[in-house]
């Protein structure tokens, strides 16, 4: 049995008064592929947030390596989060959202920016603003992160949205790639998806399995 990449002890997240997380545990080793799956409201983001030490749990750890996230010297770097919000800036056209982003992450770029727009087929419409796009494209824009950055741990929260069969067919390879490779991902959505990878489900609406 690995030794698990990421874990979490017995979490317990409360918002607004509403238990949305109680007594939940996992554990995820290198080449794994976590659904957190639950209706709207279930807390899937906040428990995505949580995992990657963005909101304090209530009660309950998560570590990264053994150590916990908070105090990781190593796991902000492994680290790839992409939220339900694509975090562009609309005047600004594909490529100069990207370079910001490279340079607010201060990481040099596994890839090019053509090439990691090519990816998602992003290339041809690169030179336009963002708020110019379609809500898929833009999608396809902030996921072209996941090939620009190097990171052993995945974590995207309703990466699917707005996107055609193309672009998800796309995103599914590229998780099952990474998950080959050894990396890990997170992925938090009520929506239905394909991968050759064996997932663990977090069930948000009934057990965990």
């Amino acid at each position: 049995m690995q030794a698990a990449l990421l874990a979490a002890e017995r979490l317990r997240i409360e918002r607004g008064g509403e238990l949305l997380v109680e007594d939940l545990s996992l554990s995820a080793a290198a080449g794994a592929v976590v659904h957190i799956r639950g209706r709207n409201g279930s807390g899937k983001t906040t428990l995505l947030r949580a995992l990657a030490g963005l909101v304090t749990p209530d009660s309950g750890s998560v570590s990264w390596c053994g150590t916990p996230v908070e105090s990781s010297a190593s796991f902000d770097g492994e680290l790839n989060f992409i939220g339900h919000q694509t975090a562009l800036n609309g005047d600004l056209d594909a490529g100069e959202n990207l370079r910001f982003l490279c340079a607010l992450r201060d990481a040099r770029p596994a890839c090019s920016l053509d090439e990691a727009l090519a990816r998602f087929d992003a290339g041809w419409f690169a030179d336009r603003p963002v708020r110019q796009l379609s809500a898929g494209q833009r999608q396809r824009v902030s996921l072209a992160r996941l090939v620009l950055f190097e990171a052993r741990v995945w974590m995207l929260d309703e990466p699917f949205t707005a996107l055609d069969r193309d672009a998800r067919g796309r995103l599914e390879g590229l998780i099952d790639a990474h998950a080959a490779a050894g990396g890990l991902t997170l992925i938090a959505t009520h929506q239905g998806f394909a991968l050759d990878s064996a997932l663990e489900v977090v069930d948000l609406d009934g057990a965990t399995r």
